[in-house]
């Protein structure tokens, strides 16, 4: 039996046909078909529980989960993680269910399993459309204010503000510290990454619980083109809602600086969310995300590709220059991207500070 079958196994008593999933750097993911519990008593707890969460199924649907083995190199805190996974995903399924894919509990009613040293999770199967690129403007608005509701109803989720699971995850002024503890980055980079250190001073201060990878791979479509299943709640935390909304339009863009793309994801978000923005916000929130995960594939690429997945050494660093060349055109278009984002901020009317329900941290 391989680890994944083993896994399956012994933390919910099922053996399945299983088959890599996705094409994800992080985790390894598998789907589970044709699942047979060991008794009947475990298929019918395994169906109630998927039900509840994601409500009518076909049954094909209702016979597929998706097994996850966590990356422990990048998730050091598993207990931490899984704690706000399950509190994330119960609070925002319970506002719409099968908003976010639900946990189906091990044998034991626990979350997840350990053996050897791996942790494994299983996941109710979601149905929709992945778009690793947008086909127009009407998809990016679509994917902007699936992450802006998915930030207001994160807005009253119960108990303490989650720990951050990767402690200093988006915070760009950590991944400079990281970044300059490394040696071997070529001098033209070492320009380049200088002349924009200034982008570390914005966005300090947190201001919301945020998904924290918001970008467009962990959205799923439906046939009308709405966003209908939030995936990925790993990086789930404490932060500053600027870090999503960059990211989400950073994905949003597919690696062109669009300004009618740009100005409908905001437009989708702000509508959403009803977070208070500044046009500067909004225009340099993607840069700083650009800019933070270029840094951030450069840094594995000089520690030796130990956090994304490479077909071979030098992925990383291309993956970097990408980045970087992108963030370039992001600069370009600022007086385009400034242009959009004026009109939304003003029709939004929440231009000073915060919405009086939000809560401000350091």
């Amino acid at each position: 039996m391989t680890s994944a079958e083993i896994a399956l196994a012994e933390g919910w008593g099922w053996q399945a046909t299983l088959s890599p999933l996705g094409s994800g750097r992080i985790n390894d993911s598998y789907l589970a078909q044709g699942a047979s519990p060991r008794s009947a008593r475990e298929r019918d707890a395994a169906a109630t529980t998927s039900q509840s969460a994601v409500g009518p199924q076909s049954s094909q649907e209702r016979n597929r989960w998706v097994l996850q083995r966590l990356n422990r190199f990048v998730f050091r805190r598993p207990d931490v993680l899984m704690e706000n996974v399950a509190r994330a995903s119960v609070h925002l399924n319970a506002k719409r269910p099968g908003w976010t894919p639900k946990l189906i509990p091990t044998r034991n009613g626990a979350s997840h399993v350990r053996l050897d040293n791996g942790v494994w999770r299983l996941w109710s199967y979601a149905s929709g459309r992945s778009l690793n690129r947008l086909d127009n403007d009407h998809q990016a608005e679509a994917a902007g204010r699936a992450l802006g509701q998915t930030h207001r109803w994160l807005r009253d989720l119960p108990g303490p503000r989650l720990d951050a699971a990767i402690p200093g995850h988006l915070q760009l002024d950590r991944c400079l510290a990281n970044f300059d503890a490394r040696e071997g980055a070529e001098p033209q980079l070492i320009d380049f990454i200088d002349a924009r250190r200034h982008l570390a001073t914005r966005f300090r201060e947190r201001n919301a619980t945020i998904h924290g990878d918001g970008h467009l791979d962990n959205l799923l479509f439906g046939e009308d083109g709405s966003v209908v299943t939030v995936l990925d709640l790993d990086t789930v935390m404490w932060g500053h809602w600027a870090w999503d909304f960059g990211d989400l339009a950073r994905s949003a863009l597919g690696g062109q600086a669009l300004p009618t793309r740009f100005a409908a994801a905001a437009r989708g978000y702000l509508d959403a969310a009803k977070v208070s923005a500044r046009v500067d916000d909004l225009v340099t929130a993607p840069r700083y995300v650009t800019f933070m995960i270029g840094l951030r594939y450069l840094i594995d690429h000089l520690d030796g590709d130990r956090y994304f997945k490479v077909g071979a050494h030098g992925e990383n660093r291309q993956r970097a220059l990408d980045r970087f060349r992108f963030l370039e055109a992001l600069e370009a278009a600022e007086p385009a991207f400034i242009a959009g984002a004026e009109g939304l901020v003003e029709a939004s009317g929440l231009q000073d500070g915060l919405n009086d329900d939000d809560h401000r941290d350091h």
